[in-house]
């Protein structure tokens, strides 16, 4: 880590990779040999307070910019015009009020076979030969993009929900006591793959970036409850993933359902109750604004 002082930028050029073009620079920290970044943003260096090189076990190295300036966020209307409710699950990642769904890509799950495999040839290697030192990074690398393949999925979705509605509503959930009640081994690995802490806080993130509200509601009884009524239903279970309410007969998709619910208890009224599900579109039609082929997105504070 590095103060303002006891580095430089220098040799700032345009390169063309491919179709893409990027911005590349050379920085010399001080006691350390050279690096070659990619700048994926303009960078005023007079306005750097720190500077901070960082490692990951894959071997890929960060060098993040500390820049002072003045946070210029939009005010929140006193009104919001639009609001959504998300009930998020293990199937379908997000079900939206307005009766679009985004499905659960599960990368650690489709990743696993790879990752055990990667794991077993580490198993036969002798510990801190240069076989071992390579299994290892392959491994790291291959759990990196499982990460980073997640936390992609998670701002875009925050984007395009920004970009549509004032008002976010999501379901205060308890993360913890959902895995410790898992019933079985693959429910609970399917709960830490859908990371749901995460998703909570990079939506809360993008929406408050741009001036937006963000209300939690208890999440207790919001799949049992009937959005027509108010009614609870003891008889639904996980199987179950129509809700039927047996006191006024609403019929309704269960995620769905839950979602209205989370508008309903957050004081809102939905323009109507949507008659089937349709899937959001493939993530990069999601329309966020892309320079040099790289996703303009800024990390979390």
């Amino acid at each position: 880590m590095y103060p303002r002082s006891g580095w430089r930028l220098s040799d700032i050029r345009e390169v063309s990779l491919r179709k893409n073009k990027k911005r590349k620079a050379h920085l010399y920290p001080s006691k350390i040999r050279f690096f070659t970044l990619i700048l994926h943003r303009e960078l005023p260096e007079n306005q750097v307070s720190q500077v901070c090189v960082k490692l990951n076990p894959s071997g890929r190295i960060y060098v993040i910019f500390l820049v002072e300036e003045s946070e210029v966020e939009e005010q929140p209307s006193k009104e919001p015009r639009k609001a959504v409710g998300v009930d998020l699950g293990i199937a379908r990642l997000a079900t939206l009020s307005d009766g679009r769904f985004l499905e659960n890509p599960k990368p650690l799950e489709r990743s696993l076979e790879r990752i055990r495999t990667i794991q077993r040839t580490l198993s036969r290697k002798r510990f801190l030969s240069k076989n071992w030192l390579k299994a290892k990074i392959r491994l790291a690398k291959q759990h990196e993009r499982v990460k980073d393949f997640r936390r992609d999925l998670f701002f875009k979705l925050g984007a395009l929900l920004a970009l549509e509605y004032d008002l976010l509503v999501l379901e205060d959930l308890n993360v913890q006591g959902l895995v410790q009640k898992g019933e079985t081994k693959r429910r609970r690995m399917r709960l830490y793959d859908s990371s749901f802490s995460e998703l909570r806080a990079v939506l809360e993130w993008v929406f408050r970036k741009r001036g937006k509200l963000v209300l939690p509601v208890p999440a207790y009884n919001t799949s049992r409850e009937c959005f027509l009524c108010g009614r609870i239903n003891k008889g639904l279970t996980l199987e179950d993933r129509v809700f039927l309410c047996p006191h006024c007969g609403f019929t309704l998709d269960r995620d769905l359902n839950a979602s209205l619910v989370l508008l309903k208890r957050a004081g809102w009224e939905p323009p109507g109750v949507p008659e089937e599900l349709c899937p959001i579109p493939p993530l990069p039609s999601l329309g966020l604004r892309r320079q040099g082929g790289v996703m303009i997105q800024e990390a979390l504070p």
